[in-house]
């Protein structure tokens, strides 16, 4: 059996810059030309192999909604 490691991502930025793209690029490997906007959040999980391991990837999606903006902090902390 494979060990797991599990990750948690979670895309934030303003309205319209592309997180709906670059999740479904990498979790479906496909690029859709006309995404419909996220509307609250959504959620895609991809689990890859990476030599003796899986790595799952859960991640969410956060509309770039207001009332997500909390969860970047402040960018003095980058």
């Amino acid at each position: 059996m494979m060990a797991i490691g599990e990750h948690k991502v979670c895309l934030l930025g303003d309205t319209g810059v592309g997180k709906s793209s670059i999740l479904c690029r990498f979790a479906q490997d496909h690029f859709y030309h006309n995404i419909s906007p996220t509307i609250e959040a959504s959620f895609m999980t991809k689990t890859t192999p990476s030599g003796n391991y899986l790595q799952k990837f859960l991640m969410w999606d956060t509309a770039g909604q207001e009332q997500f903006h909390s969860l970047g902090g402040s960018p003095e902390g980058c």
